[in-house]
């Protein structure tokens, strides 16, 4: 800290994983307990860190002293001072996220500390976030055993190469409070999480609305949550523009910043925003194999600014090259609850052998630029209509340049007219998002 200080500034240290967290409240010399400032941050075990925040603070003293102009502009000129002193970059500039993403590589990864130079970012309401998002559905079951500490650290270093937004839900098992721990190392981050609704409809009151919510709050360790989404698993039951209109009444309260809803499809989403409720997202299954959505859904969204964010883009692993000219899967390979849920789109898509002339055609692109199947499939969603993001899945951290990989890439008309050959012969899935599921398409 800076040797003009009268003395170090006492440190509130606290371990977070592998790393130290610390705040600290100065002084400066002749200010007395009045105005100072108020320094955040942290150190990982190899002594690397990042000033997540120095601001201009009341005193330690009960009664804040207000600071004279020239008291606050000495404040602001010691900013600089402290850190360079700390010898710490100051969190959000270019030279914190390549110390952040260098700090969480370890030796052999294939992340550089550049490639958040490399995410651009979208803008969703008020909120900021990558196009490509860490799905969590995973840690609710269904994809094997894993270790919540390394969830955390994988959650950590995909943000650390500029994927900064994260999907979540009170219905994923432990995933908030996993998502939690998380934050506490990367606070920055943008979370989405969503409101389950499935049983019981017709008796969700108000107050049950603020419970569940705080709830979240609390498991995420946050005092307001960046983005809530709506699900409602019947639409018979019209309570859902009730609930809607209650999440709105908490985002004017401050408890929520951004309110989506979760596979509603053009209709039901239309009365939503026909009764007032500011949606900013739509969370929908969204493949180049399941293209639901272009059936008046992202046409609507394109003309109401709603954005897509969509799921299953990568199949579950379906659209990869681990299915490229192989048999029909059996039941011991599709092994996960994605595998599974995924086949059933390749199935109404066309069966298995229009699946296999799609992911030829999808591996000639990949060939033709220099990136693999899945990049591919996940360019082609993010070019289509009202499309803001695509969810995948991150049990682990080796897929991170991959991931990152499709947002660099362009996919020109040649290309899209080799995608196109196989997708004029698709046979489906039929119908609006989520309707099969619904049972409303048979």
């Amino acid at each position: 800290f800076p040797r003009a200080s009268s003395s170090p500034p006492p440190l509130v240290c606290t371990m977070v994983g592998g790393t130290v967290a610390f705040s600290s409240h100065w002084v400066p010399r002749g200010m007395g307990s009045g105005p100072g400032l108020r320094i955040r941050g942290s150190r990982d075990p190899q002594g690397r860190g990042i000033v997540h925040g120095v601001s201009m603070s009341a005193g330690l003293d009960s009664t804040p002293t207000p600071a004279s102009a020239s008291r606050r502009g000495a404040l602001r000129k010691l900013l600089m001072a402290v850190v360079l002193a700390t010898g710490m970059p100051r969190e959000g500039s270019a030279s914190s996220r390549e110390q952040a993403a260098a700090s969480s590589c370890a030796e052999g990864d294939a992340v550089c500390a550049s490639s958040s130079s490399k995410v651009p970012k979208l803008q969703l309401g008020s909120l900021s976030i990558s196009p490509i998002i860490m799905g969590q559905w995973q840690l609710a079951g269904g994809h094997g055993a894993y270790d919540p500490a390394e969830a955390v650290e994988n959650m950590v270093k995909h943000y650390d190469a500029g994927i900064t937004t994260v999907d979540t839900a009170d219905i994923y098992g432990p995933s908030e409070e996993i998502v939690g721990t998380f934050l506490k190392q990367r606070p920055e981050a943008v979370v989405c999480t969503k409101f389950c609704c499935f049983q019981g409809l017709a008796r969700i009151d108000k107050k049950q609305v603020r419970k569940r919510i705080l709830d979240s709050c609390k498991r995420l360790g946050v005092r307001s949550l960046d983005l809530v989404a709506l699900f409602w698993s019947d639409f018979e039951v019209k309570r859902y523009v009730q609930v809607a209109k209650w999440l709105t009444e908490l985002k004017e309260e401050g408890l929520i910043r951004e309110i989506g809803v979760t596979n509603f499809d053009t209709p039901h989403l239309k009365e939503l925003v026909d009764a007032g409720v500011p949606v900013v997202s739509n969370q929908v299954q969204y493949s180049i194999v399941d293209r639901r959505a272009q059936n008046g859904l992202s046409s609507y969204c394109e003309q109401s600014s709603i954005k897509l964010l969509c799921y299953g883009s990568v199949g579950g692993g379906l659209l990869s090259s681990r299915f490229l000219a192989k048999q029909r899967p059996g039941r011991s390979t599709l092994d996960t609850s994605s595998l599974r849920m995924y086949a059933s789109s390749v199935s109404r898509f066309g069966g298995w052998e229009l699946f296999q002339e799609l992911l030829s055609a999808l591996s000639q692109v990949a060939e033709k630029r220099g990136v693999t199947i899945a990049n591919v499939a996940t360019r082609y969603v993010l070019d289509q209509q009202a499309v803001g993001g695509v969810i995948i899945g991150v049990r682990n951290s080796k897929h991170i340049q991959e991931n990152v990989a499709a947002l660099n890439l362009t996919l020109d008309a040649d290309d899209n007219k080799i995608l196109e050959s196989v997708l004029a012969k698709a046979q489906g899935p039929e119908g609006d998002v989520y309707g099969y599921e619904r049972g409303v398409v048979v």
